[in-house]
């Protein structure tokens, strides 16, 4: 018989290598017997030797897998497809996109700063590192701990306040790890 063959494969699953090999002229040495253990299967918890739940486990899983792999619109091997179910839509935040390229009401805001950040000391540190010219900066601490601080560029453009963010978004700084994000700004919105 082929070593090859799937029903010695079968025999020898799960089986270490060391555990296969036995030494000429010895019987192979008993092993003590494993230790039961407990599985949870859909939410109920099940012996590990319980042959019957873990088959039909492993053909659910199989199941939903072909269910993956077919392309929509083609009937399934065992079946029609299945019909479309209505889209819902998902409770994540939704994608948007602005089209519009005016930037002038638009400004970075910086979250979780220390507290008692001075204002002309930020702008100078920003200006420096960013070299990008940075019109004005109002940082207000919270009483959470932490400082925000609102920064208006001169002459914005979308491209530079990204460009900006993507700079200071998740830096280090005075031990802590630092948020910025593009917002409108409040005076600029009409309601």
């Amino acid at each position: 018989m082929a070593p090859n063959n799937k029903s010695h494969r079968r025999n020898n699953s799960g089986k270490k290598l060391i555990d296969r090999i036995t030494p000429v002229g010895r019987p192979k040495p008993e092993r003590p017997p494993t230790q039961e253990g407990f599985k949870t299967v859909n939410g109920r918890l099940v012996s590990a030797n319980d042959v019957g739940v873990l088959l039909r486990e492993a053909s659910s899983k199989l199941e939903a897998k072909k269910r993956r792999k077919s392309p929509k619109g083609k009937p399934h091997k065992n079946g029609p497809a299945p019909p479309e179910s209505k889209a819902k839509p998902s409770k994540s935040n939704p994608l948007v996109i602005h089209t519009n390229s005016d930037a002038s009401d638009k400004l970075l805001v910086f979250y979780n700063l220390a507290l008692g950040v001075n204002q002309d000391s930020l702008k100078t540190v920003l200006q420096k590192l960013s070299h990008a010219r940075i019109a004005k900066v109002r940082v207000r601490d919270l009483p959470s701990g932490s400082a925000t601080a609102n920064v208006w560029l001169v002459r914005p453009t979308i491209e530079e306040l990204e460009r900006v963010r993507k700079l200071f978004d998740g830096a280090l700084v005075d031990g802590r790890t630092i948020r910025v994000t593009t917002v409108s700004d409040t005076h600029t919105m009409s309601y």
